[in-house]
């Protein structure tokens, strides 16, 4: 009996082996999927970070124009506004009457 218990045995264990080896193809085949899937991931990723990266740098350049067209302004007005100043000041110290006289002279000429 043991001779049958034995050949019995190894049919048990090579069914048990065959089994194991189709769970193992499957197990690699789902392996490779995988591998596929995260290359897949990493391409999205590394496009996404590229493209977020061109928006940034897009917005900086977009930013740097508004500030430099603002910093034109300003000092526009800065100007304007120290002319103003040195005109109040002409005008306060010539007085009413030395700038009535020059606006008579200037009508003659």
């Amino acid at each position: 009996m043991s001779v049958a218990v034995a050949h019995e045995q190894a049919q048990v264990n090579a069914t048990e082996i065959a089994v194991l080896t189709v769970q193992l193809k499957h197990v690699e085949d789902r392996v490779g999927d995988i591998k596929d899937e995260l290359k897949d991931i990493r391409f999205s990723i590394d496009r996404a970070g590229e493209s977020s990266e061109a928006q940034i740098m897009e917005f900086k350049q977009a930013s740097e124009t508004a500030h430099e067209t603002l910093s034109l302004k300003i000092n526009a007005l800065e100007k304007w506004r120290w002319m103003m100043m040195g005109a109040g000041v002409l005008i306060g110290s010539v007085g009413f009457e030395g700038i009535t006289h020059f606006l008579k002279f200037m009508t003659k000429v």
